[in-house]
């Protein structure tokens, strides 16, 4: 089958990436702009020990589905004294905690109403006339974009397996051994530096795998590895800060650096945990669905949200 590049796989792709990040973009506001004053002087109040810090960060980041707002909203506060440093190492890794509340979302099969519900959504902003309903829309239609955005991105990807050339390029990429496992998480980790969002990184993953292109325990690889690369954004918030602030920011880092240490040595026994755990949520990731003659794996973004949420969850423990 002849498979035409540029309409069947750049414009769903980079429009679908675009739209997913426009729509974590809207949901982050929509909800920020309704309580981000609430949540900060929430946060002053109820972090005084490392478990209410942790509860504080999973339960406020849950709610603003930003890690990254929330890590730098932190710093900020450790830099304007309001917040000490052990609490503040709490509440970041609580927000880890929180941000995973999202991948799992994101996991849903809504991708065709996403469009729908967007549109929905987006007239009711227009023609509201209380900000607070205009913002509740706004993250409303943001949330909705977001499956929209996943929905386009699988469908644009789904034709790659067809052509040799790329399938052999990405073949290459297999978390079948810890040395190619590590260069999977690093390779993640580098494409979240440069685009300074975990959560789309994941969307990426979470298509390439329900399109079929990446094997569900790479696509799981590559999940990790975006929890590495979203340190970035932290340290560069913390860059011209308070002493204080800047040890928050390396907390942060910390965090992430040993919690992907200590697991890739635990891959491959996590894998048949999950795999056992997928029982429950629909059974073998790696067995294909197929609707209209086109071949899906629709359970792999559920393994990757679910996987994503107790590694953060054991690391947290764990330290």
């Amino acid at each position: 089958m002849q498979v035409d590049i540029f309409t069947q796989v750049i414009v769903p792709v980079i429009g679908g990436l675009g739209i997913f990040m426009l729509g974590l973009e809207f949901m982050s506001n929509g909800i920020q702009n309704l309580a981000v004053n609430k949540m900060r002087a929430l946060l002053a109040k109820i972090a005084g020990t490392p478990a209410k810090g942790v509860l504080a960060g999973t339960f406020i980041t849950g709610i603003i589905q930003s890690s990254t707002a929330m890590t730098v909203m932190v710093v900020g506060l450790v830099n304007a004294g309001v917040i000490g440093l052990r609490p503040a190492i709490s509440v970041i890794m609580g927000a880890n905690i929180g941000t995973t509340l999202g991948n799992g979302l994101i996991a849903l099969p809504l991708g065709p109403l996403g469009l729908l519900l967007a549109g929905i959504f987006a007239l009711v902003h227009i023609f509201a006339k209380t900000e607070k309903v205009k913002n509740i829309a706004l993250a409303c239609m943001g949330f909705a974009l977001i499956f929209y955005g996943l929905n386009l991105m699988t469908g644009g990807l789904r034709p790659l397996r067809s052509m040799p050339e790329v399938m052999s390029v990405i073949s290459s990429l297999k978390a079948d051994t810890y040395l190619n496992l590590i260069y999977c998480v690093l390779i993640a980790a580098g494409i979240t530096a440069m685009i300074h969002s975990s959560s789309a990184t994941i969307g990426i993953v979470m298509g390439l795998g329900a399109a079929g292109i990446l094997d569900w325990k790479t696509a799981v690889a590559f999940s990790l590895g975006a929890d590495l690369g979203t340190t970035i954004t932290s340290w560069m918030a913390s860059l011209n800060l308070t002493k204080n602030a800047k040890r928050a920011a390396y907390a942060h880092i910390c965090f992430n650096i040993i919690g992907v240490a200590i697991t890739i040595p635990l891959f491959f026994v996590s894998m048949d945990v999950l795999t056992w755990a997928m029982q429950w949520f629909g059974g073998d990731p790696g067995v294909a669905v197929v609707k209209d003659g086109k071949e899906t794996f629709p359970l792999i973004p559920v393994a990757i949200g679910l996987y994503s949420t107790f590694f953060n969850i054991f690391n947290t423990v764990l330290l």
